[in-house]
């Protein structure tokens, strides 16, 4: 029995094109190699943060909000660098001393007659 490979792990920042929303998520990769070829290039499975095998977490990933299929995948980071650059912070309002209105009695104006 071959010995269990070492895991790498990788993570992607992904969004949704049908509701906008952002997230990231950490796979294992665990590569395997061929037991008829040593030498030849290994398989390679992902194994999401639940402990499911995916064959690829890029080629079928869903949306966690709204289930969403038209998924994006970027680089870790990106995600929140564009939502930062979209939603730019406010600046710091100044609040100023508000005093109430006097309010007129109802009559004539003042200064003339009415």
């Amino acid at each position: 029995m071959p010995p269990e490979p070492d895991p790498v792990t990788e993570t992607f920042a992904f969004t949704c094109g049908d509701c906008g929303r952002t997230w990231e998520s950490s796979f294992r990769v665990m590569f395997f190699p061929d037991p008829a070829d040593p030498a030849g290039p290994a398989t390679q499975e992902y194994v999401d943060e639940d402990g499911n095998a995916l064959r690829s977490p890029l080629a079928a990933a869903v949306c966690p909000k709204c289930g969403g299929r038209r998924v994006h995948v970027m680089a870790p980071g990106f995600a929140d660098r564009a939502h930062a650059a979209e939603h730019p912070p406010r600046p710091h309002h100044e609040h100023s001393l508000h005093l109430p209105h006097r309010h007129r009695a109802p009559g004539p104006p003042p200064g003339g007659e009415g």
